[in-house]
């Protein structure tokens, strides 16, 4: 039987759509690169360590192996429509993006901004991108791609230099304040061998009472959570560097090369080296370890 408090992993998918924005009872990620534009209500995220809003009128990009979870919203979540798109991470690889906007796009932290910053971008370009791959129409899925890549690439563009803000949400009660304090923790520690007890006291809370919190609050438990933040640094520096993969196992906080490997091929269900090569990375790929930033 499955863990139903195991973090919820997807296979990386090309996909679009529209609509309301659905309940996540747990954290989850993908090997996706997802782009989100809202209308109505705002989209609140616990993402890693960051609460994130994508408020009415503004566009959220970000690489979603990073565990995130859509926190309900004191208001209607119904309300919230949204368009959605999903890119494979190896898809995006492919467009050759400068290395800036590489490493702003896998360093993290969401990107958020007003939707002009990726140009003219609304829901009526979700519902077209959505038929379009639909079609069996190669040229159809060309011109969807290349818009795509298009309001991305525009967006990062603007967004250079940028941070996201913080985020003081109304309503927000406790636990979610002190699940994003936890989570925070373990995203800036996670390559250190870190015990309960050190991530409960950066919340000011009783380890026990902590662990349940978090698990309340993000769906999952903080072993799985760390486990995937580890997981997801090892993806970024198999995508951004050309370090070896016993090397990147000490870095993104493996005890062990076997433990990583096995892990790896748990999480991802492939090794780290078919994953390095499936995405169209290379041992003489520009190592970007100082620009990806973490």
């Amino acid at each position: 039987m499955s863990d139903p408090a195991a973090l919820v992993l997807h296979t990386p998918e090309l996909w679009c759509l529209t609509g309301p924005a659905p309940t996540m009872r747990q954290a989850h990620c993908h090997d996706d690169i997802e782009l989100n534009v809202v209308t109505d209500a705002p989209l609140r995220y616990l993402f890693g360590g960051t609460l994130a809003e994508i408020r009415p009128g503004e566009v959220g990009l970000f690489w979603a192996a990073m565990p995130h979870r859509l926190l309900d919203s004191p208001a209607d979540m119904s309300r919230a429509h949204v368009g959605w798109a999903h890119v494979p991470v190896r898809t995006v690889l492919g467009w050759s993006l400068p290395d800036a906007g590489l490493a702003r796009l896998l360093g993290g932290r969401p990107v958020v901004a007003p939707m002009e910053a990726a140009g003219v971008l609304d829901l009526s370009a979700f519902d077209r991108w959505t038929e379009d791959l639909a079609t069996g129409s190669v040229e159809r899925r060309r011109i969807a791609m290349l818009e795509i890549q298009a309001h991305i690439r525009r967006l990062l563009h603007s967004v250079r230099g940028t941070d996201l803000p913080s985020v003081e949400w109304d309503g927000t009660d406790d636990g979610v304040r002190h699940a994003a304090l936890m989570a925070r923790y373990a995203m800036a520690h996670f390559r250190d061998p870190i015990t309960a007890a050190e991530v409960a006291t950066a919340a000011h809370l009783h380890p026990n009472y902590a662990m349940t919190l978090f698990r309340r609050v993000t769906g999952t438990t903080l072993g799985a959570y760390l486990t995937q933040c580890r997981v997801a640094e090892a993806q970024r520096l198999l995508l951004t560097t050309n370090a070896t993969t016993a090397a990147i196992a000490v870095e993104a906080g493996f005890g062990s090369q076997s433990g990583f490997y096995a892990t790896f091929n748990r999480l991802c269900g492939m090794s780290p080296g078919a994953y390095r090569r499936r995405s169209g990375s290379s041992q003489s790929a520009p190592d970007r370890r100082n620009s990806a930033g973490g």
